[in-house]
């Protein structure tokens, strides 16, 4: 087993994209009332497929955009209902992606005891 597999960096590299998500999100939300703000829309998901495609946890990389959803009377553009459902959604993909990895350090300590 290698401990810094490949398997290990892109599940490494999944982490950093789903907490940039959950940094927009959260910021999204402390603005929500701040006119003319412009929500923040994290990509990684295409760009981690496309690494884990050749093989190579380096080319998985984290974008930051502005949301081009429609404006309120204010200017701001931040969905509650969307930000707190993402928010959900990320704190469920993190927990998946730490059970994969604990049972993996769980599997090495088993080999390294026998």
């Amino acid at each position: 087993m290698n401990i810094g597999g490949s398997h290990t960096k892109f599940l490494a590299a999944a982490l950093r994209g789903l907490e940039a998500q959950r940094q927009a999100a959260e910021h999204n939300i402390a603005n929500i009332e701040t006119p003319g703000f412009q929500a923040r829309k994290v990509s990684f998901e295409s760009s981690l497929q496309a690494a884990m495609s050749s093989g190579d946890p380096r080319g998985a990389s984290i974008s930051t955009s502005h949301s081009n959803a429609p404006t309120r009377i204010d200017g701001s553009n931040v969905d509650l209902e969307q930000e707190v459902t993402s928010l959900e959604l990320n704190a469920l993909q993190q927990q998946l992606i730490n059970q994969a990895l604990n049972s993996k350090y769980r599997r090495l300590r088993t080999s390294i005891g026998s």
